[in-house]
């Protein structure tokens, strides 16, 4: 069992959302394999590692008294390998040997090797909204790929876009916000222009259902209950689903996908994936450049045979399944690396 040693004054309710993931099954709901394998020392001198227990962009926001920068010295120099956890769109990575970052995104050229990628930790739509079962879908002569979501090329919705960024920059400067910067990246435009793209396409059926806003703001988009179940019917209908980056660079209907069973074409805006030192990635989705999607796609799927992409899609099931849900993500990084002092 790894002994942890961290701040237990911050495990309270009110940090209930913002709590490092792995301490959430140790804390607000125990889940009897996450003890098996960690559990706590209020002694330094004990400890195996050291998590700082909440978002550590949230609590600089209000750290006047450099609690969190005293704190990792002070497990620096009792030589305890440091966790901690960066949440947001944008994310952080503390530039300290010591210190291991779990973030969602960010830009693989620029994080360095000490930063690891969390998965999205999506329930599976199966047990919650889906009636039916899962099962694969077989191959067609023309490559199938779904998309339900925010994708509007208006000049307008752009100046809204690049508004929206030029306001949290500002708000990040003035509240000395200490998340990586990110370049503009219209999202909602770009989605447009490949999906249209796409849709010019012959050789490819698409299933696409584009909205002009995000589902939470779209009142065409009906009621919670049935645009979510559309948004999860056009992802169990489809071999393939279209997925691009929001706000930050990660894309949360990437893991939505592979928890279906489907095969994400992601288009590579320089990320990086969970466990990428042990995942083989190129097995479980089709990555893309924006200039060559429709290319990259049919030559995928004219290399594959029906049994092929049949495996391809209960594997990543069972990926995020057995692999990449909070619980066993977390037991796999125990077991792989073995953290010792």
């Amino acid at each position: 069992m790894l002994k942890i040693y961290t701040e237990h004054q911050f495990l309270n309710s009110d940090n209930r959302r913002k709590v490092f993931p792995l301490l959430f099954d140790l804390v607000y709901v125990p889940n009897s394999k996450t003890v098996l394998y960690y559990g706590f020392t209020d002694s330094i001198s004990e400890a195996d590692i050291a998590i700082f227990p909440v978002d550590i962009i949230s609590f600089m926001k209000n750290d006047n008294d450099n609690f969190l920068k005293n704190w990792i010295q002070n497990m620096s120099e009792n030589n305890i390998p440091i966790w901690v956890y960066a949440a947001g769109d944008f994310g952080y990575s503390i530039e300290n040997e010591n210190v291991t970052t779990f973030r969602l995104g960010g830009f693989d050229s620029k994080i360095k090797a000490s930063t690891l990628i969390l998965p999205s930790f999506v329930s599976d739509p199966y047990d919650t909204i889906l009636e039916n079962q899962f099962s694969a879908v077989p191959k067609s002569t023309k490559p199938n790929i779904g998309f339900v979501g925010n994708a509007n090329g208006s000049f307008v919705k752009l100046c809204k876009e690049f508004a929206l960024y030029a306001k949290q920059n500002i708000i990040n400067i003035y509240t000395k916000n200490l998340e990586d910067y990110h370049p503009f990246y219209p999202s909602s435009s770009k989605r447009y222009q490949l999906l249209q793209k796409l849709i010019k396409e012959d050789r490819i059926e698409n299933n696409f259902i584009l909205r002009d806003k995000y589902r939470a703001k779209d009142k065409n988009a009906g009621s919670k209950e049935n645009s979510t179940l559309e948004f999860f019917k056009n992802i169990q209908d489809n071999l393939y689903v279209f997925c691009l980056r929001g706000n930050g660079n990660f894309s949360v209907r990437f893991y939505e996908t592979l928890i279906m069973g489907r095969i994400p074409v992601l288009v590579n805006t320089d990320v990086r994936l969970p466990l990428s030192d042990e995942i083989d990635w190129e097995k479980h989705c089709l990555l893309v450049s924006e200039d060559s999607i429709i290319n990259d796609l049919l030559n995928f799927h004219t290399s594959k045979t029906d049994l092929e992409l049949k495996e391809m899609q209960n594997a990543n099931r069972k990926l995020m399944l057995e692999r990449l849900n909070r619980v066993d993500y977390f037991i796999q990084l125990r077991i792989k690396k073995n953290i010792n002092k």
